[in-house]
């Protein structure tokens, strides 16, 4: 049987020689036979496998495309700024990637269930979170009973029996050496019922003839131990254990290495921030987050899009996992023909078939504008506009706050065709984003940017130091009319009910290009709009960001800052009407008048 080397190819970067020393992964360590199906189609596990692709090819229109990175800065004091995660170096993390390849090719075998390219996709970023150390934490939207909870089940198991044996195997290798004394795994639920279903998903595999048969080869040589709330393997001392994340419950004290949490859209999130994430604490845990939506943004809804806007910054890594009902349906026929049941009995547009399979988050209520309605207004033929002179131009700015950034919107008009209540259609044509940037080379780099549009009008948001900033551009460009926001509530709420008037009334659009798409400043304004919410104040309307890490709304602010100027240049026109009533002479007045009335008028 020929032997599989994990080693790096570039080893002398690192210093370290993972293998060459007989390191087959599977035929020193571990039984020959758990890697037959790959190498000898006549072994002892091969057949209905052995056609289960082992390269994960992720869905094009889910994975994150490369672009232009930009810098970013988190809001975090020195000294948690310095406590940063080791990032591997290119060879250790070639050594990671080989190692994932053999680890989710055990994972099948081990399991012995078909899996689909999407639950590759999640099991093996989950593998390698583990492998690396770097504690991720990963979601997965995947539509009901499409095989989110199998997959976790299968990974749990296989890194059960692995990890502490491959830490054995490769004591150079740091981020292994705390599996040295056996896998932590802790799955969690908003109720006891449904972590069972998971935990129970573990036991199985752990139980299964199929994984007895493996446990037992000598390479191996463990034993399960099941219980009610816990099964350990008996030699390596890896354990998976059950609780509950109910409110009332008291599960602190726990210490995990990984982290699962089940049906996350139903979790309480003071539960999960104050009782269940410090318990990966000491060890840097990857903790694993899957659900569908819900009608509420709850912690799940959140960290979702967090890992969105983590994957926008440099280097950053895809941890986040959604996949419809269309997605999965494409692998499996008997998946495709229910849902089309489903959709004929309840309905495609109702509540529950969208929550359920189309994994539409229904939270029209409390939010600006819906990632659905935000992808429907956006103009797939049109791309970021560098330049244009056409026409007149509106433009807004608003400038950076402390850890913010300073974002010029430029908005095309289209002023000879107003609606019926005369609000007219709008147009992004191009952003300009700035950070960290000293004030004065912000005014230059606005005034070249605005250079290459015929800007005639410019909203600036005068709250903190756009008060200053708008009395500087107006000697700058003495040929915009450079107008101050006031910040007063009652200021912004007229801005803010004018912009979703404009979007609610489909009179404003943006680039929504595939070129366009593919910039980070496009999907930052993107990811800004579908972020902020909305707030009310007695009659006052409120549109700002959730107070989270990471979270901002200047594209939002600027984008209001532009809008309500073409509301402050209409001309207002007034009408003349003929109004019979107004204008009838006195004598037919007193024509209709009572007789007695008449009467004593002659008389006078």
């Amino acid at each position: 049987m020929e032997h599989l080397t994990v080693s790096p190819s570039s080893q002398e970067k690192s210093g370290v020689d993972y293998g060459r020393k007989t390191c087959c992964l599977f035929s020193q360590h571990l039984p020959t036979c758990a890697l037959q199906v790959s190498l000898c189609p006549g072994g002892l596990y091969s057949s209905p496998l052995a056609w289960v692709p082992m390269t994960y090819v992720d869905d094009p229109t889910l994975a994150g495309e490369e672009t232009t990175p930009v810098d970013e800065v988190d809001d975090l004091s020195p000294d948690l700024a310095e406590a940063a995660p080791v990032v591997l170096d290119p060879a250790d993390q070639e050594f990671v990637s080989r190692l994932v390849d053999r680890v989710w090719e055990f994972t099948v075998i081990f399991s012995g269930v078909e899996m689909f390219p999407y639950q590759a996709a999640l099991g093996r970023r989950i593998i390698e979170s583990v492998i690396a150390g770097d504690g991720a934490t990963i979601t997965g939207e995947l539509s009901r009973q499409s095989g989110k909870t199998e997959v976790v089940a299968n990974v749990a198991a296989s890194l059960m029996i692995l990890l502490p044996r491959l830490a054995d195997m490769f004591p150079e290798f740091e981020p292994l050496q705390k599996f040295a004394r056996g896998v932590m795994i802790g799955c969690f639920a908003p109720v006891e019922q449904q972590v069972e279903t998971l935990f129970g998903r573990v036991v199985d595999r752990l139980t299964s003839d199929r994984a007895v048969e493996m446990l037992e080869d000598p390479d191996i040589d463990d034993q399960v131990r099941p219980g009610s709330r816990k099964v350990r393997l008996k030699k390596c001392q890896s354990f998976c254990a059950m609780q509950t994340a109910n409110p009332r419950a008291k599960i602190e004290s726990k210490s995990y290495h990984v982290i699962f949490v089940d049906e996350s859209q139903s979790v309480d999130e003071y539960v999960l921030n104050k009782s269940i994430t410090p318990m990966g604490a000491f060890y840097l845990a990857t903790m694993v987050m899957t659900g569908t939506p819900d009608v509420v943004k709850g912690v799940f809804y959140k960290t979702i899009q967090h890992n969105k806007r983590m994957e926008l910054r440099r280097g950053g890594r895809k941890n986040h996992f959604r996949f419809d009902w269309k997605y999965c349906a494409k692998f499996n026929r008997n998946y495709a023909a229910y849902i089309r049941g489903e959709a004929m009995r309840i309905g495609e547009d109702s509540d529950e078939f969208r929550l359920n399979y189309k994994l539409e988050w229904l939270l029209e209520r409390g939010m600006l504008i819906t990632e659905t309605r935000l992808d429907e207004l956006g103009d797939t033929t049109m791309p970021i506009v560098p330049a244009y002179w056409r026409s007149p131009l509106l433009a807004g700015i608003d400038f950076a706050r402390k850890m913010d950034s300073t974002v010029v919107t430029v908005l095309w008009v289209d002023w000879d065709r107003p609606d019926e209540l005369g609000l007219y259609d709008h147009r992004i044509l191009n952003w300009l984003e700035m950070h960290g940037e000293e004030w004065e080379e912000q005014y230059f780099r606005i005034c070249d940017f605005l250079g290459n549009y015929s800007v005639v009008a410019m909203g600036v948001d005068a709250q903190g130091v756009g008060d200053v900033a708008a009395d500087r551009l107006k000697r700058l460009l003495p040929n915009i009319q450079v107008e101050p926001l006031s910040s007063q509530i009652g200021d912004q709420s007229l801005r803010w009910k004018h912009l979703q008037q404009l979007l609610q009334r489909g009179l404003l659009s943006w680039p929504a290009h595939p070129k366009a798409r593919r910039t980070k400043t496009w999907k930052r304004f993107r990811q800004q709009m579908i972020d902020v919410e909305k707030k009310y104040q007695g009659a006052h309307l409120l549109i700002e960001a959730p107070n989270e890490a990471g979270v901002h709304d200047d594209y939002v602010d600027s984008l209001a800052c532009g809008v309500i100027m073409s509301k402050a240049l209409m001309v207002p026109e007034v009408e003349v009407v003929t109004t019979p009533w107004a204008s009838t002479p006195r004598v037919n007045r007193q024509a209709r008048a009572p007789r007695r009335q008449r009467v004593e008028t002659a008389r006078r």
